[in-house]
């Protein structure tokens, strides 16, 4: 019955994504959706940070006002979060074990799967982000990797020019 109606509200109730919509105007909920399936999706270890360590809300956060975000992208990852959470209400009091249940359960949908895979990409990419845009904490990501940063680090966001 959940993944029907997964699937029935996914053409139901799209939120309405308007070039003027910035991160700040997004209700909190949505946030914190987010960031619990990213905490499923990228579980703490013993070598590897959380969804919640490296800072991958923070950089979703930091990056889809820019106007290079892509808008089908933020449009799928807020309707999803929306979807996601009316359709699993009983997620976010759920064991770990049960939320990855859960999970396995959106994923079945095809729409389900296609915002869960968008949430894996944005949760690489705020992994091994340079810190600049607001992932990899503390180069968390980096470091789980042992991956050295290139050199010169960016100075300042998405190719800005530096006054010299």
């Amino acid at each position: 019955m959940k993944r029907r109606t997964f699937i029935k509200l996914t053409s139901l109730s799209p939120i309405i994504i308007n070039s003027y919509m910035m991160a700040k105007d997004i209700d909190e909920k949505i946030w914190t959706t987010i960031l619990e399936v990213q905490n499923i999706l990228f579980p703490k270890t013993s070598k590897m940070p959380s969804a919640k360590e490296f800072g991958s809300i923070s950089y979703l956060k930091q990056n889809i006002d820019h106007q290079t975000f892509d808008k089908d992208d933020l449009e799928l990852i807020l309707n999803g979060a929306k979807i996601f959470a009316e359709t699993f209400p009983e997620f976010f009091k759920a064991s770990k074990s049960d939320k990855l249940e859960i999970v396995k359960q959106a994923n079945e949908s095809e729409y389900g799967n296609s915002w869960l895979n968008i949430l894996v990409y944005y949760g690489i990419e705020a992994m091994l982000s340079d810190p600049i845009y607001g992932g990899n904490k503390f180069q968390s990501g980096w470091m789980a990797l042992k991956h050295k940063a290139g050199m010169p680090r960016p100075k300042k966001k998405y190719g800005a020019k530096i006054d010299l």
